[in-house]
């Protein structure tokens, strides 16, 4: 089964939307849907001051297993053997996220999915970044501008 994720990146460098766009893109695409996740400064009624987001090692490499799923599951129509009947018709997913303490209105992940068509395109965007926060070992911890931190998420992978 060829792969259909162009990207699939956790580190600390600093995330450009366009450059996950560039790295997913093909000419065949007519829909681009990107996804910014950016860090807000309030959780539930607290001011937030920073969030420092953790990976576990095997993160990478869930990320990209968990790309290519998504990117075939929305690819059709297949062949018998689960081959995009039309390579050009495939839908193909980038995502890079980041680690390390990012402050308020920096870019902490980006979601990319392409397609020939938008509903394939947005159907593939929305359900990816869905199941990265469920089932992708990255961790964040909130700072309050009150001095308290708090862990989120830390049981949902």
């Amino acid at each position: 089964m060829p792969t259909l994720c162009a990207l699939a990146r956790i580190d600390d460098a600093v995330i450009d939307p366009r450059e996950v766009e560039e790295a997913v893109w093909t000419p065949s695409d007519g829909a681009v849907v990107t996804f910014s996740g950016v860090v807000r400064n309030h959780d539930a009624g607290r001011e937030v001051l920073e969030i420092e987001y953790s990976a576990h090692p095997t993160a990478p490499e869930t990320l990209a297993r968990l790309c290519d799923l998504v990117a075939h599951e929305h690819t059709a129509p297949k062949t018998e053997d689960g081959e995009p009947l039309d390579p050009m018709r495939s839908v193909r997913v980038g995502v890079a996220h980041r680690v390390g303490t990012l402050a308020v209105g920096e870019v902490a992940v980006v979601v990319v999915a392409v397609a020939p068509h938008r509903d394939a395109a947005f159907a593939a965007c929305s359900d990816l970044i869905h199941r990265i926060k469920h089932g992708v070992p990255v961790w964040k911890r909130q700072r309050f501008t009150d001095g308290v931190s708090e862990w989120v998420g830390i049981n949902e992978c």
